[in-house]
């Protein structure tokens, strides 16, 4: 399947840590083991998998280890912007 015909969904981040966190989804809906990605601005791509899923809420941990100017990035993005757009990777 083509890059722009993957699902998407979106959601606000939530609890954010440096090896993950949760997202609160306001839009599709994403399943337990999915690869996703999303851009955090001045920071680049995000990739990560889906550990869990719990109605509206999953449980997400990034590949790499999130430094902390990115989690405040996030944070605050979160906190400003309605919601993050999330895309499948596979």
């Amino acid at each position: 399947m083509k890059r722009d015909k993957l699902p998407r969904a979106s959601g606000i981040a939530k609890h954010i840590a440096a090896d993950g966190c949760q997202f609160v989804l306001e839009r599709g809906a994403l399943v337990r083991g999915q690869s996703v990605a999303f851009a955090i601005d001045g920071h680049g791509t995000v990739k990560g998998r889906v550990q869990w899923v719990v109605n509206d809420r999953i449980g997400f941990t990034f590949d790499n280890v999130l430094a902390r100017d990115a989690q405040t990035a996030l944070s605050s993005r979160s906190r400003t912007v309605p919601a993050i757009e999330l895309s499948t990777l596979s």
